[in-house]
């Protein structure tokens, strides 16, 4: 099968992977549609924790099942996404609720073979099956939405709170419209690129401004219930402890793996603030599979480029250079298909 392969150093390479015998309790599926996330360019560029090399990435995918081994032959047909965490469910952090901390977890697309591919196996328990109304390319979002979701339950929005985003990627556009989903008034929006900016207004965010000093200085008077860090960027968290009201949470969504920025740490107990870190989907998904079916939430503004995977030089180009309208990559695995 056709696959797109990183190795690290941002060396990725279209390769022809042999599919191989299907594991027990698994499914093998027919992909789609697969978007590229920050995590993905990170582990290209080979900044990442727990993955292998040669690794086929991929996690946002959707598709159709066309294999399974063992019961569930009713998947076979069946329109799916699928989880991309299999834990043990017996450590103990499986055992405290939290499957994405597992001592002995398997990810697709960091520790096995992903979704950037012709097929992909996934766990039979990992699919989601999803309603005829929900088209395959909208669909490739749920993951990602799933994580905006677990994002705003974890800051436990209350409605009528006023939100600030910080980051205007893929998951801060679905951060955005998930606060509102909550209840809550997104009052800004921030991100250095103008065209995200734009973006961000366009899923509901009633102001954006850019990122650097100069913006945040403007910024000085304003005060917020909770403040999503979701670029990554280490000083970003800082400047979120500044836009937080008193006894205000800070969402610590996006993250570079070994970047670092000082913080003064008094401000936290002077403000009587939490800072609270978000990892993965949070087990989210029926949620986000039920809003983007009923439109709740809008994905145009994020699936900005699609390619094919014999694309993927220029592509990966324009994602990790942030280029101007550009904010999600899509393989389009059926090359040029129907998006249906």
């Amino acid at each position: 099968m056709k696959a797109l392969q990183f190795s690290g150093n941002s060396q990725a390479a279209l390769v022809d992977l042999e599919s191989g015998p299907l594991q027990a309790g698994w499914a093998r599926v027919r992909v789609h549609y697969n978007s590229v996330c920050g995590s993905d360019l990170a582990l290209y560029a080979g900044n990442w924790h727990g993955h292998r090399y040669p690794i086929v990435p991929g996690h946002e995918w959707s598709g159709t099942v066309v294999e399974v081994n063992g019961p569930g032959e009713h998947w076979v047909g069946r329109r799916v996404i699928g989880d991309l965490i299999h834990a043990c469910r017996i450590c103990p952090p499986c055992r405290d609720g939290l499957p994405v901390m597992c001592q002995s977890l398997t990810e697709l697309g960091f520790t096995v073979n992903g979704g950037c591919a012709e097929y992909v196996d996934v766990p039979i328990e990992n699919l989601y099956a999803l309603p005829d109304e929900l088209d395959l390319a909208t669909a490739c979002q749920v993951e990602p939405l799933a994580v905006a979701l677990h994002s705003v339950a974890r800051a436990g929005i209350q409605p009528g709170e006023r939100v600030a985003v910080l980051g205007c990627g893929g998951i801060g556009l679905l951060i955005i419209q998930a606060a509102q989903c909550a209840g809550a008034t997104v009052a800004l929006a921030t991100d250095p690129i103008e065209f995200r900016q734009g973006a961000a207004l366009a899923v509901g965010a009633n102001q954006a401004s850019g990122a650097d000093a100069a913006a945040y200085e403007q910024l000085s008077h304003e005060r917020f219930d909770v403040v999503f860090e979701a670029s990554g960027a280490p000083q970003s968290v800082a400047q979120a402890l500044d836009l937080l009201r008193p006894g205000g949470r800070v969402i610590s969504v996006g993250y570079r793996v070994g970047a670092s920025h000082p913080i003064e740490t008094a401000k936290l107990p002077l403000l009587y603030a939490s800072l609270i870190g978000v990892m993965g989907p949070g087990g989210k998904y029926r949620e986000a599979i039920s809003l983007l079916a009923r439109g709740a939430v809008d994905t145009k503004p994020l699936l900005t480029d699609f390619v094919t995977l014999e694309g993927h030089e220029a592509a990966l180009a324009r994602a990790v250079g942030k280029k101007p309208g550009t904010i999600r990559v899509v393989f389009d695995l059926m090359e040029g298909g129907s998006r249906g």
